[in-house]
C-alpha cells in the first residue's frame, strides 16, 4: 500500500504562489483603474460645478444691472483699458483686452444697494489679481472704497461685443461709441496654454435698453 503524502511539493506551492501573485496584480491594477477613473469624473464634475457656479453669478450681476456704454469722446480701443473708478487712493486696474462695467442693484460684494461693477482680465502686475477680476463700488457715496476681487484665474480672454440695432451686426466693444447698441455678447477664453470648462466659453448674451447708457468713458 503507498502511503498517502500530507501538504504540498516545493513545486506546486511556488505555482500556487505565482498564480495567487499574477490574480493580486490583476486586482490591484483594476482597482487602481478604478481609482484613477473616479478622480477624474470627480475633478471634471468639480470643474462643471465651479464654471456653472461663476456662469450663474456673472448672469445675475450683469443681467440684472444697466450696462454702462461710451457715448461720448474717443471709443475705447481695447488693449490696457482704465475706468473712471477711484476713492482717492486706490485706482481702477489695467485690463487686459475688453472690459465691461455695469450698475446694478442685485446683491453684491459691496454690500450696498447698488453698486458700479467692472469685469476685466487683471493686466496689471502691480495687483495680486490673475485672470477674470471684478472690480466693485457702492454707487452715491464719494467715500465708498474702490475693492477687487479675483474670479477666475484660468480665464485669460474677456471678449465684449454690441448689437448694433442699425445693422443687426454684432460690433467690437471698441465700436460701441458710434452705434445703437441693443445687447451686448459676453465671451470668456482660457488663458494661453491652459484649458477651462467649456461651459465657460459659451457666449452669455444681455438685452441692453438705448436709453441706459451712460455718457463719459465708462463702458
Amino acid at each position: 500500500m503507498i502511503a498517502r503524502r500530507a501538504g504540498m511539493t516545493l513545486m506546486e506551492l511556488m505555482v500556487g504562489l505565482t498564480i495567487t501573485g499574477v490574480m493580486a496584480a490583476m486586482g490591484v491594477a483594476a482597482f487602481g483603474s478604478i481609482i484613477d477613473h473616479r478622480k477624474i469624473i470627480t475633478e471634471s464634475t468639480v470643474e462643471v460645478e465651479r464654471a456653472s457656479a461663476l456662469r450663474d453669478q456673472l448672469r445675475l450681476w450683469i443681467g440684472s444691472g444697466t450696462i454702462l456704454t461710451q457715448v461720448g469722446g474717443v471709443p475705447n480701443t481695447g488693449g490696457r483699458n482704465t475706468v473712471a473708478l477711484t476713492n482717492g487712493s486706490v485706482t481702477a486696474a489695467a485690463a487686459n483686452g475688453d472690459e465691461l462695467t455695469v450698475n446694478t442693484q442685485a446683491a453684491n460684494p459691496a454690500n450696498a444697494p447698488t453698486a458700479r461693477l467692472r469685469f476685466f482680465v487683471d493686466g496689471d502686475d502691480a495687483t495680486p489679481e490673475h485672470g477674470l477680476a471684478l472690480e466693485y463700488q457702492a454707487t452715491g457715496s464719494p467715500q465708498a472704497p474702490l475693492q477687487r476681487v479675483q474670479l477666475d484665474s484660468t480665464v485669460g480672454t474677456l471678449t465684449v461685443e454690441f448689437l448694433d440695432q442699425r445693422t443687426s451686426r454684432w460690433r467690437a466693444a471698441s465700436e460701441a461709441a458710434t452705434i445703437q447698441a441693443i445687447a451686448v455678447r459676453v465671451t470668456l477664453g482660457p488663458v494661453a496654454g491652459r484649458t477651462i470648462s467649456p461651459l465657460l466659453t459659451l457666449p452669455m448674451v444681455f438685452p441692453m435698453s438705448l436709453n441706459t447708457a451712460t455718457a463719459g468713458t465708462n463702458r
